[in-house]
């Protein structure tokens, strides 16, 4: 419910860090070429011993979410007429759908996190590529890699970390809403200079779950599809659930139909009926 916090990101893009060490580590020293660590690494990332490992990075981080955004889902329950019914189902939600989403979450990222070596290893080929055709010489060339590839690394993991923070976030906070059942939410943009124009676009827009809009395409921009807040690579958004529709202002944006547009509360109870 509330923006991902930065601490909580550092947590976890340094307890990234420390799984791809060897990689970056070895990268840095030189013992032995890029490709040969990053076969080794890769192998190593599907050993038991770090399969367990990074489990217990990435179930820390979905967890700490989970339960962070808890607390405010309470408290917001708690000044509205459904305060009773959302404690009670978020006290046994782990039984649940939020629970189900909880294991796929962290499924879904140690899969992906686990195929970053191949990434690096693309992303180095490329490079290397570039720089042979600027003619540097072979050593020349892997000397500039050893140099690179570690920020490239490092600077990956640290977008990994602020995305699948905030994925996890959404997904978490989407589960609770259908398992509450709560159909919409208040789109919120943090509004500063690293904000995209499409995204200060949706600030302060209600969204329905079953309906997610396409920011890029509402402010003329290039398309990435169709999300939610907090579901896009460097997205800090973050999803605040109609959990009571009389907190609602009486005039607000809606998103709809592929459109944004400027109705009363009344109205929109009126066409939509029960939100909450």
């Amino acid at each position: 419910m509330p923006a991902v916090q930065k601490s909580d990101e550092r947590k976890f893009w340094k307890s990234l860090c420390r799984v791809f060490n060897n990689l970056i580590d070895e990268t840095k020293q030189g013992s032995g070429l890029l490709n040969g660590v990053s076969q080794k690494v890769r192998k190593f990332l599907h050993t038991d011993e770090m399969s367990e490992y990074l489990n217990r990075v990435i179930s820390k981080m979905v967890h700490t979410e989970r339960v962070k955004s808890a607390r405010s889902w309470r408290e917001a329950a708690s000044k509205g007429t459904n305060g009773a019914k959302i404690n009670g189902l978020i006290r046994n939600e782990m039984k649940g759908k939020v629970g189900k989403r909880v294991q796929e979450l962290i499924d879904e990222n140690a899969k992906y996190i686990k195929t970053l070596p191949e990434e690096w290893a693309v992303y180095a080929s490329n490079h290397a590529a570039k720089l042979a055709m600027q003619g540097k010489r072979p050593e020349e060339v892997e000397v500039e890699l050893r140099k690179i590839i570690p920020e490239h690394c490092q600077k990956n993991l640290k977008t990994i970390a602020r995305t699948e923070c905030a994925k996890a976030n959404a997904a978490i906070t989407q589960a609770r809403a259908e398992m509450c059942g709560i159909k919409c939410y208040i789109w919120r943009c943090v509004k500063d200079e690293r904000s995209r124009k499409s995204h200060i676009l949706m600030d302060g827009v209600l969204v329905f779950y079953d309906d997610p809009p396409s920011p890029e395409a509402l402010a003329g921009e290039k398309s990435y599809g169709k999300y939610h807040a907090g579901n896009t690579f460097n997205c800090r958004c973050y999803q605040e659930p109609v959990v009571d529709p009389m907190f609602l202002p009486d005039v607000i944006r809606v998103y709809e139909d592929g459109r944004i547009y400027t109705t009363t509360k009344s109205n929109l109870l009126h066409k939509h009926g029960k939100i909450a």
